[in-house]
């Protein structure tokens, strides 16, 4: 595995969250949604009346920026124990995976009332989502911890990157006849 794998998973994940974050001002911007991701990161902390507050920002900002920074080192692990094939699928499936996980459940409950719900605000959570999962993989790429992993992962056979189970079972094997030959008895 790469030796230090916290300060590249920190920095997949602070890259990543810049695009991500790109992409929600972007969209903020346009009209789609009245707050950006740091307000809604907040808002698990504060009340409605302090999430237009420049404390909001600060502590929406620093848990944003925590989370991504660990979803990072996750997303690496994963890589590992994958194999790096198919990178951009994986990253898009890991960051829809973080929007429903993150948004549509931990965080969802726990917001709502505090800020505006519609369906284009919602639509910009997964979007943004989807970009941040294709920017770890990019990254991932880039960097070049992919061809890393390939090389660690080069001796090993595939069962043993990490998943040391099958996930389905054997075909069963057709019985074989067996055929025995009858002894002469013996003759006393």
């Amino acid at each position: 595995m790469i030796k230090d794998i916290v300060v590249p998973g920190v920095l997949l994940g602070l890259l990543a969250d810049t695009v991500k974050l790109a992409v929600n001002y972007v969209f903020y911007l346009l009209g789609f949604t009245s707050v950006v991701f740091w307000q809604i990161t907040a808002a698990r902390f504060l009340d409605k009346e302090e999430l237009t507050t420049p404390w909001a920002y600060l502590i929406g900002g620093v848990a944003d920026i925590t989370v991504s920074a660990g979803l990072g080192i996750v997303f690496i692990y994963i890589i590992h124990l994958l194999g790096n094939r198919a990178l951009s699928i994986k990253g898009i499936g890991f960051g829809l995976a973080v929007w429903v996980g993150l948004f549509g459940t931990l965080l969802g409950q726990s917001v709502q009332g505090k800020i505006p719900h519609n369906a284009p605000a919602i639509m910009v959570t997964m979007v943004a989502h989807f970009f941040f999962g294709l920017a770890l993989a990019f990254f991932t790429h880039l960097l070049g911890y992919s061809r890393q992993i390939a090389a660690e992962n080069k001796d090993k056979p595939k069962m043993a990157r990490g998943l040391n189970f099958r996930l389905a079972s054997l075909p069963a094997k057709k019985p074989q006849k067996v055929i025995k030959k009858l002894r002469k008895p013996h003759k006393l």
